[in-house]
């Protein structure tokens, strides 16, 4: 279903560009998962023996039937300009709407903008051809819309005029954390290969000047460093996003003196979905970061099964390299999904259910 918020602006014409992403079927995922425990396990011999992406690949690049079937059925409907990934499970292809809707019989693309904002999706669900079935997990790019962050409001607080008046204060600092988790000035990184990164989704981008201002004002107890290292994606020229700065400032005040790369999904072609484009990167680069911490959920019961296994073979493809990652916990804890019955429930976030990454969140300061 559409979110609220975005407005229907019509079908889009039949020649219009879609960047749709098919995620093939894998191999050896059962031999995957008993990997990952093992590497993972501090009681296991093999724990910390951490495969190569090529090792990655060779365990869970698909058949070659499967690489053949989907190659000949896009081919045969005239897709011709498609791009891989490393491990061969992936496939990146740009085609006009109209192509799109005979590959994927039930699909209709239309448009929906909100602000300045304008993105293609399918209303209507899709379907494969049955000998194509077996062959993909899922198509990206025809449903999900951005999850947006929801701004919490306190105006219906209650006051209790008992308290005592806080202090003026800047709010949660640099400072305020280290203090909080018991980090002394020699807590940041001192070997080279210490790595970590952050994502950014939707239009959002930090300014280097804007870091290494921050640095200067709320650095100065701890060694830090002043610069990103390296920015994977396209920087906006625009004005910095507060959610991306804060996110920029505060790994690297935390993960101070650590090599930090941002990575920049910003979601241009109106089609592409900034999460999966982030995904297909962690396939298709052989040098990353160790950490990798992501402010990104959608709500789990608004997606597939097939999509959410999927994703989660992605984040044991990364755990079997060594890498970790963590996501928010989200702006509302468990979260809850009202429904007509009154019985209301649990309304988990996604990612952040999953089993292979860590998830962060629920500390909350007062008066810090």
């Amino acid at each position: 279903s559409v979110p609220p918020g975005w407005a229907h602006a019509g079908r889009v014409d039949p020649g219009h560009p879609v960047q749709l992403t098919f995620a093939l079927r894998q191999r050896g995922t059962v031999h995957l998962a008993r990997l990952v425990e093992t590497v993972s396990d501090p009681q296991s011999p093999h724990y910390g023996q951490y495969l190569s992406l090529e090792q990655v690949r060779d365990l869970v690049q698909p058949s070659p039937t499967t690489l053949m079937t989907v190659l000949k059925w896009l081919q045969d409907h005239g897709v011709e300009e498609c791009q891989s990934v490393t491990t061969l499970d992936f496939l990146e292809c740009y085609l006009p709407a109209c192509t799109a809707e005979r590959l994927l019989p039930g699909a209709e693309f239309h448009r929906y903008v909100q602000g300045q904002r304008s993105l293609v999706r399918s209303p209507l669900p899709y379907s494969v051809p049955a000998e194509l079935a077996e062959h993909l997990d899922f198509v990206g790019g025809m449903h999900r819309f951005p999850m947006e962050r929801k701004a919490v409001s306190r105006a219906g607080a209650r006051k209790d005029t008992q308290l005592p008046r806080a202090s003026f204060h800047l709010g949660v600092t640099p400072a305020v954390l280290r203090q909080r988790y018991n980090m002394t000035g020699g807590d940041v990184g001192l070997l080279p290969n210490n790595s970590q990164a952050c994502a950014q989704f939707l239009e959002q981008y930090f300014h280097q000047a804007d870091l290494a201002e921050f640095m200067q004002l709320f650095g100065s107890g701890f060694a830090h460093r002043t610069q990103v290292d390296r920015v994977v994606g396209r920087q906006g020229h625009g004005k910095a996003g507060l959610e991306a700065s804060l996110d920029v400032e505060y790994i690297m005040s935390t993960g101070a003196n650590v090599s930090t790369w941002v990575f920049s999904n910003a979601g241009r072609h109106e089609s592409q979905e900034p999460f999966l484009a982030w995904l297909l990167l962690l396939s298709n680069m052989s040098s990353l970061p160790w950490v990798h911490s992501v402010s990104y959920g959608d709500d789990e019961d608004s997606l597939s099964h097939a999509y959410m296994e999927r994703v989660n073979t992605e984040f044991m493809k990364a755990a079997a390299r060594g890498l970790t990652i963590l996501f928010a916990s989200g702006d509302d804890g468990a979260g809850c999904r009202r429904v007509h019955s009154g019985n209301h429930t649990f309304r988990p976030s996604f990612p952040a259910s999953s089993p292979y990454v860590t998830t962060v969140g629920g500390t909350s300061f007062k008066n810090p």
